[in-house]
């Protein structure tokens, strides 16, 4: 799967974007069950069955800055 942005330089737009739950499993490397059960206040209701996550969330969990619960 195609990542929405540069991978190297996101702007801050991108930074600001909502990703669906695929993407951001592949940026954080962690399945949606535990992005949500980890990071709940990160989480972003898309409809009533889609769920997402901005890109600048997702790299904190990346990169282990992010705040959990």
């Amino acid at each position: 799967m195609k990542l929405p942005f540069d991978a190297h330089q996101p702007s801050w737009l991108d930074m600001e974007s909502v990703l669906r739950m695929p993407v951001v499993e592949q940026v954080t490397s962690l399945s949606a069950d535990s992005v949500k059960r980890t990071y709940p206040s990160l989480v972003v209701k898309l409809s009533p069955r889609r769920e997402g996550m901005k890109l600048k969330d997702a790299l904190a969990i990346a990169n282990g800055t992010a705040p959990r619960g």
